[in-house]
């Protein structure tokens, strides 16, 4: 579905997302290398007011990008980061890496980080990535993790749950840090997320303050107290499981306005 179009005299601050990367893909788009985004990414952004603006894979152009966009969004894929990236050297059996993607948005996010508090907004390997980049560790496979330690268990990949196959559909509970910006723009302590990962968040560093968990302990939610709006979820706000994901977006376009209007 194509989003309705705004009114071309309000204008919308620029999004930069970060696409996937495919190559030697079978039974695909090209098995030759191309870029692939979900048009769910694009149609929240779009509807909550702003400018979606694809961005290619291009080291010498990261500054130039910085300086077109008022915000960027890192979104979810379906691929691991390396977990040297994190100080494990071993890699779990279930671990899928994309390493021109993951090494791409290293690079960018380290530069949009430290470029005049831009927000950022870090969706499923997005949040995941805004973690390590703090210093944090990843649980590489949440299974072996939580059957370890006899923990009552949720299945973090809804899709392997009988009835929950569609990720617009609510799965479980997310509990919201009341003390948090997530919990002021939410306005709720519990809601519903879906869910669609294999890899979790294991700790964040000091820079990042953790501001949502699953019933089971899994990190949901970061964000960056000393930054005026950089936040990861976990889950797909995109799919709008529940009315409260548009919120998320109403916040990250509002704070991009505002940053858009602060250039000039």
């Amino acid at each position: 579905m194509i989003p309705n179009q705004h009114n071309q005299n309000n204008k919308s601050p620029v999004i930069g997302i970060l696409p996937d990367y495919k190559e030697n893909e079978q039974n695909s788009y090209s098995t030759k290398s191309f870029y692939a985004i979900r048009t769910s990414f694009i149609e929240a952004i779009v509807n909550a007011g702003g400018l979606p603006l694809i961005l290619p894979y291009y080291y010498q152009k990261i500054d130039q990008y910085l300086e077109m966009i008022d915000g960027l969004m890192i979104i979810g894929g379906y691929f691991d980061i390396h977990p040297n990236r994190y100080s494990n050297e071993s890699l779990h059996p279930k671990t899928k890496l994309n390493m021109v993607r993951s090494d791409y948005e290293f690079a960018f996010a380290s530069k949009a980080l430290n470029h005049n508090n831009i927000p950022i907004l870090g969706i499923c390997n997005g949040m995941q990535l805004l973690s390590v980049m703090h210093d944090g560790k990843l649980i590489q496979h949440i299974p072996d993790e939580k059957n370890s330690k006899n923990i009552n268990f949720i299945n973090h990949e809804q899709s392997h749950t009988q009835g929950f196959e569609d990720y617009s559909t609510p799965y479980h509970d997310v509990e919201i840090v009341e003390n948090s910006q997530l919990f002021s723009i939410i306005g709720k302590k519990t809601i519903k997320t879906n869910s669609s990962h294999h890899q979790g968040v294991r700790s964040v560093g000091n820079q990042l303050k953790v501001v949502a968990y699953a019933a089971d302990g899994m990190i949901e939610a970061v964000e960056k107290p000393d930054h005026p709006f950089c936040i990861g979820v976990q889950w797909h706000p995109e799919l709008f499981p529940a009315e409260t994901d548009h919120k998320i977006f109403s916040a990250f376009i509002a704070h991009s306005q505002k940053y858009s209007s602060n250039k000039k």
